[in-house]
Protein backbone atom coordinates (compact mmCIF):
# COMPACT_ATOMS: atom_id res chain seq x y z
CA UNK A 1 0.00 0.00 0.00
CA UNK A 2 2.80 2.30 0.58
CA UNK A 3 3.65 2.97 -3.02
CA UNK A 4 0.12 4.33 -3.46
CA UNK A 5 0.83 7.67 -1.16
CA UNK A 6 4.55 7.92 -2.65
CA UNK A 7 4.77 11.12 -5.08
CA UNK A 8 5.19 8.86 -8.41
CA UNK A 9 2.85 5.76 -7.33
CA UNK A 10 4.95 3.53 -8.25
CA UNK A 11 4.10 4.13 -11.52
CA UNK A 12 5.45 2.07 -14.49
CA UNK A 13 7.88 4.47 -16.55
CA UNK A 14 7.35 2.57 -19.51
CA UNK A 15 4.41 2.18 -22.09
CA UNK A 16 4.83 -1.44 -22.17
CA UNK A 17 5.06 -1.49 -17.73
CA UNK A 18 1.81 0.52 -18.21
CA UNK A 19 0.14 -1.68 -20.42
CA UNK A 20 1.11 -4.61 -18.31
CA UNK A 21 0.27 -2.80 -15.07
CA UNK A 22 -3.50 -2.66 -16.71
CA UNK A 23 -3.65 -6.25 -18.51
CA UNK A 24 -3.46 -7.48 -14.67
CA UNK A 25 -5.88 -4.86 -13.79
CA UNK A 26 -8.38 -6.25 -16.44
CA UNK A 27 -7.63 -9.72 -15.71
CA UNK A 28 -8.63 -9.13 -12.26
CA UNK A 29 -12.24 -6.90 -12.57
CA UNK A 30 -12.58 -9.96 -15.09
CA UNK A 31 -13.44 -12.18 -12.48
CA UNK A 32 -15.16 -10.37 -9.93
CA UNK A 33 -18.79 -10.36 -10.41
CA UNK A 34 -20.57 -7.59 -9.05
CA UNK A 35 -23.47 -6.84 -6.60
CA UNK A 36 -21.51 -8.63 -3.87
CA UNK A 37 -21.16 -11.84 -6.35
CA UNK A 38 -25.08 -11.85 -6.47
CA UNK A 39 -24.79 -11.14 -10.52
CA UNK A 40 -23.12 -12.87 -13.60
CA UNK A 41 -21.71 -9.30 -14.67
CA UNK A 42 -18.13 -8.75 -13.85
CA UNK A 43 -16.42 -5.34 -12.78
CA UNK A 44 -14.61 -5.19 -16.32
CA UNK A 45 -17.77 -5.72 -17.91
CA UNK A 46 -19.33 -3.13 -16.18
CA UNK A 47 -16.84 -0.60 -17.15
CA UNK A 48 -16.90 -1.49 -20.69
CA UNK A 49 -20.47 -1.04 -21.13
CA UNK A 50 -20.20 2.35 -19.23
CA UNK A 51 -17.67 3.42 -21.52
CA UNK A 52 -19.32 2.26 -24.31
CA UNK A 53 -22.19 4.37 -23.16
CA UNK A 54 -20.28 7.72 -22.62
CA UNK A 55 -19.78 10.41 -24.99
CA UNK A 56 -15.87 10.65 -26.24
CA UNK A 57 -14.37 13.54 -23.57
CA UNK A 58 -15.87 11.02 -20.63
CA UNK A 59 -14.73 7.13 -22.06
CA UNK A 60 -11.13 7.48 -20.48
CA UNK A 61 -12.53 8.26 -16.96
CA UNK A 62 -15.65 6.30 -16.77
CA UNK A 63 -13.76 2.92 -17.61
CA UNK A 64 -11.71 3.70 -14.61
CA UNK A 65 -14.41 4.55 -12.32
CA UNK A 66 -14.77 1.22 -10.73
CA UNK A 67 -10.99 0.64 -10.88
CA UNK A 68 -10.21 -0.10 -7.17
CA UNK A 69 -13.11 -3.04 -6.89
CA UNK A 70 -10.66 -5.91 -7.20
CA UNK A 71 -8.50 -5.02 -4.47
CA UNK A 72 -11.53 -3.55 -2.31
CA UNK A 73 -14.95 -5.59 -3.76
CA UNK A 74 -17.81 -4.83 -4.93
CA UNK A 75 -19.21 -3.41 -2.38
CA UNK A 76 -22.96 -2.88 -2.62
CA UNK A 77 -24.75 0.08 -2.09
CA UNK A 78 -27.17 -0.85 1.64
CA UNK A 79 -22.96 -1.74 2.64
CA UNK A 80 -21.63 2.31 1.67
CA UNK A 81 -24.64 3.49 3.10
CA UNK A 82 -24.18 1.54 6.76
CA UNK A 83 -20.60 2.46 6.41
CA UNK A 84 -21.70 5.99 6.47
CA UNK A 85 -24.31 6.00 9.08
CA UNK A 86 -20.87 4.04 10.80
CA UNK A 87 -18.62 7.46 10.25
CA UNK A 88 -16.04 4.95 8.18
CA UNK A 89 -17.01 5.41 4.84
CA UNK A 90 -15.12 8.75 4.26
CA UNK A 91 -11.97 7.28 6.08
CA UNK A 92 -12.03 4.36 3.99
CA UNK A 93 -12.69 6.21 0.64
CA UNK A 94 -9.77 8.35 1.01
CA UNK A 95 -7.17 6.32 2.42
CA UNK A 96 -7.74 3.15 0.10
CA UNK A 97 -10.52 3.89 -3.14
CA UNK A 98 -8.67 7.45 -3.71
CA UNK A 99 -5.28 5.90 -3.70
CA UNK A 100 -6.03 3.35 -6.15
CA UNK A 101 -8.15 5.64 -8.45
CA UNK A 102 -5.47 8.12 -8.28
CA UNK A 103 -2.91 5.97 -9.36
CA UNK A 104 -4.43 4.23 -12.35
CA UNK A 105 -6.06 7.54 -13.39
CA UNK A 106 -2.15 8.70 -13.35
CA UNK A 107 -0.88 5.70 -14.93
CA UNK A 108 -3.61 6.61 -17.65
CA UNK A 109 -2.38 9.51 -18.68
CA UNK A 110 -4.90 11.55 -17.36
CA UNK A 111 -5.99 14.67 -14.87
CA UNK A 112 -6.41 14.01 -11.32
CA UNK A 113 -9.04 14.37 -9.63
CA UNK A 114 -11.62 13.85 -12.23
CA UNK A 115 -13.12 17.23 -13.39
CA UNK A 116 -16.09 17.46 -11.90
CA UNK A 117 -18.71 17.90 -15.19
CA UNK A 118 -17.36 14.39 -16.13
CA UNK A 119 -18.09 13.06 -12.56
CA UNK A 120 -21.49 14.09 -13.25
CA UNK A 121 -21.56 12.38 -16.40
CA UNK A 122 -20.22 8.92 -14.91
CA UNK A 123 -22.54 9.21 -12.12
CA UNK A 124 -25.70 9.28 -14.52
CA UNK A 125 -24.22 6.63 -16.53
CA UNK A 126 -23.52 4.72 -13.51
CA UNK A 127 -26.81 4.61 -11.89
CA UNK A 128 -28.77 3.75 -15.58
CA UNK A 129 -26.35 0.61 -15.75
CA UNK A 130 -26.87 -0.47 -12.09
CA UNK A 131 -30.69 -0.54 -13.07
CA UNK A 132 -30.20 -2.59 -15.84
CA UNK A 133 -28.02 -4.71 -14.29
CA UNK A 134 -30.32 -5.56 -11.26
CA UNK A 135 -33.41 -5.93 -14.11
CA UNK A 136 -31.71 -8.43 -16.11
CA UNK A 137 -28.37 -10.06 -14.38
CA UNK A 138 -29.06 -9.65 -10.69
CA UNK A 139 -30.48 -12.69 -8.21
CA UNK A 140 -33.46 -10.96 -7.02
CA UNK A 141 -33.68 -13.54 -4.31
CA UNK A 142 -30.63 -12.47 -2.98
CA UNK A 143 -30.26 -8.73 -3.11
CA UNK A 144 -34.04 -7.51 -2.62
CA UNK A 145 -33.23 -4.31 -0.78
CA UNK A 146 -32.45 -2.19 -4.48
CA UNK A 147 -34.30 0.66 -4.98
CA UNK A 148 -33.58 2.37 -8.23
CA UNK A 149 -36.08 5.41 -7.78
CA UNK A 150 -36.41 7.36 -10.61
CA UNK A 151 -33.21 5.81 -12.58
CA UNK A 152 -34.21 3.95 -16.27
CA UNK A 153 -32.44 1.17 -17.22
CA UNK A 154 -31.46 0.91 -21.15
CA UNK A 155 -33.53 -0.49 -22.79
CA UNK A 156 -31.44 -3.36 -24.58
CA UNK A 157 -31.12 -6.54 -22.27
CA UNK A 158 -28.42 -7.22 -20.63
CA UNK A 159 -25.98 -10.35 -20.93
CA UNK A 160 -22.77 -11.76 -19.08
CA UNK A 161 -19.57 -11.95 -20.86
CA UNK A 162 -17.48 -14.61 -19.90
CA UNK A 163 -14.22 -13.31 -18.21
CA UNK A 164 -12.10 -13.57 -21.28
CA UNK A 165 -14.02 -11.22 -23.46
CA UNK A 166 -14.46 -9.02 -20.24
CA UNK A 167 -10.67 -8.64 -19.99
CA UNK A 168 -10.10 -8.72 -23.49
CA UNK A 169 -12.83 -5.95 -24.01
CA UNK A 170 -11.49 -3.87 -21.13
CA UNK A 171 -8.33 -3.91 -22.46
CA UNK A 172 -9.43 -2.80 -25.92
CA UNK A 173 -10.98 -0.02 -24.74
CA UNK A 174 -7.58 1.25 -22.44
CA UNK A 175 -5.50 0.84 -25.73
CA UNK A 176 -7.89 2.76 -27.65
CA UNK A 177 -9.13 5.46 -24.85
CA UNK A 178 -6.23 5.93 -22.13
CA UNK A 179 -3.43 8.30 -23.31
CA UNK A 180 -0.68 6.46 -21.69
CA UNK A 181 -1.41 3.46 -23.14
CA UNK A 182 -1.29 4.84 -26.40
CA UNK A 183 -5.17 5.77 -26.89
CA UNK A 184 -7.06 9.26 -27.38
CA UNK A 185 -9.86 9.23 -29.29
CA UNK A 186 -10.99 5.97 -30.07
Amino acid sequence: MLDLVSPECGLPHTRVGRIAMFQAKARALSRLRRWNGASDVTVAQHLVDACDRAPLEVKSYILLHDIEEDETGDLITPIKHRMRELGIWDKFETHVVMPIRRKFTLAAGLEWPCPSEICAQIEEIDHRLKATEYRDAVDQLVVRDFRPGETQPYPEYMLPWSPQKAETQFMDRATRYLPALGGGNG
